[in-house]
């Protein structure tokens, strides 16, 4: 590593009033917040790097709480429940205020980048830095202010964190290139599904018959049905490395990012829930009825908790793809919360959803549709793929940029950094994940 890269705290790169925590709740209630105005950030938005709002505040209430005010370049960050989510505020993100959940961090970029702090908490080890440092039993809180600013890292010149921030940007933005031709194609499938069944639920069609889910030549299961929770206590051990078998959650599947593994033992013992690929995967707890179409990865798969696996019988027709748009539809998400239930936590099991009643055209149009969108979803998967490998060789450049380790001080900053280049340096690093990646 080079000299020149020096060890500092975080505090040594914030700006004066740099740190800034979410009001309490009791200076930002509920029953203020409007439908329009001037939005609030929550969790969310840095969870999910999203721009979506729920909630807003009026000029006056904003004019009270006007130094939790969101700028351009600010980090943003979850610091309760979900810790340590990092988003920065661009230029034409609107002005709005942060919730008592979120953190904002503002730097002094005559020292730092933003990006290039975001990245670091984006590392394995910035991410723990923050993580480590947490406090609660229930539920998890980022840790005190004095704490926070103390977290150490390894700060090289400008110029470097520039040329860092750039190669790891545009892997970031093959990403978001990716995830937004796959929106586009989302948006073909459901209007194409939209087109052929929704408008014939409400008519009188003697083809069509209405059927309790359970009755279908389908096979529905979980994470539970392998055993009870004390055996898969026993049997199940979920790790934070590369080992045989992915271990597939609701976050994962959101973000395209699968960071959870299990190893062969565990695999096995929970076979009823393998997954092989566009397996139906619908959520039952908490955030009840996302609902996603299994991807293909590159090693086994296994269904992680609190969502419901529903795939056809190998001997019957191939109901996924209908039973996965219809699941998403308006019409879909309103049969799910007919067996949503809980005032604390949202959630269904089983059972009720396989009392749902289904309108399910016959054998004919099923086949008839399934020519129809499989090259669809046949392409869908692949930029997904392609999803899931340039997220981990970013994964695993981010370590090797952030500490040095790939000195890109030798690297001429004017070119203009194509993917095979990036291929070429990641083999250069020689870890295990290297071969199955590229």
């Amino acid at each position: 590593m080079s000299l020149e890269w020096n060890d500092v705290v975080l505090k040594d790169v914030l700006s004066e009033k740099g740190y800034i925590r979410g009001p309490f709740g009791s200076a930002l209630k509920r029953a203020e917040m409007k439908s329009e105005g001037i939005p609030v950030y929550e969790q969310q938005n840095a969870i999910y790097d999203n721009r979506i709002f729920r909630y807003y505040i009026d000029e006056e209430k904003y004019q009270s709480l006007k130094r939790f005010t969101t700028y351009t370049d600010d980090l943003i960050i979850s610091c309760s429940g979900t810790v340590g989510k990092v988003s920065i505020i661009k230029h034409d993100d609107p002005k709005g205020i942060i919730s008592q959940a979120l953190l904002t961090l503002r730097v002094n970029k005559d020292l730092i980048l933003p990006e290039f702090l975001k990245y670091f908490f984006s590392s394995y080890e910035g991410y723990n830095s923050l993580v480590s440092r947490s406090t609660g039993s229930v539920q998890v809180n980022i840790s005190k202010r004095a704490v926070i600013e103390e977290i150490p890292l390894k700060l090289p010149p400008l110029d470097v964190q520039r040329k860092i921030v750039h190669y790891l940007s545009l892997i970031d933005k093959k990403i978001e290139t990716n995830k937004k031709i796959n929106k586009n194609l989302d948006d073909i499938l459901d209007s194409i599904f939209k087109e052929n069944f929704i408008k014939e639920f409400d008519n009188d069609n003697n083809d069509w018959k209405i059927k309790n889910i359970g009755e279908l030549p389908l096979i529905i299961t979980d994470y539970v049905a392998n055993g009870s929770f004390a055996s898969l206590k026993e049997n199940v051990t979920i790790l934070d490395y590369e080992e045989y078998a992915y271990f597939i959650r609701n976050t994962d599947l959101k973000s395209k990012s699968f960071q959870k593994f299990v190893n062969k033992h565990s695999y096995d013992f929970l076979k009823k829930s393998s997954l092989f690929g566009n397996e139906v995967i619908i959520s039952n707890v908490g955030d009840v009825g996302s609902v996603f179409l299994c991807p293909f990865l590159d090693k086994p798969m296994t269904l992680g908790n609190n969502m419901i696996l529903v795939k056809s019988r190998d001997d019957a027709i191939n109901l996924n793809f209908y039973l996965f748009l219809l699941f998403r539809s308006n019409y879909g998400q309103y049969l799910i919360s007919t067996i949503t239930a809980g005032s604390v936590q949202s959630k269904f099991n089983k059972t009720e959803f396989k009392s749902l009643e289904l309108t399910m055209p016959n054998d004919e149009l099923i086949i008839k549709f399934n020519n129809l969108v499989s090259p669809i979803f046949d392409y869908k998967n692949k930029i997904s793929d392609e999803i899931v490998r340039l997220t981990k060789l970013r994964d695993t450049l981010l370590p090797k940029l952030m500490s040095g380790e790939i000195d890109v001080s030798k690297i001429n900053c004017d070119l203009e950094l194509k993917y095979n280049y990036m291929k070429y340096l990641f083999n250069q690093i020689h870890t295990p994940m290297s071969k199955s990646v590229v």
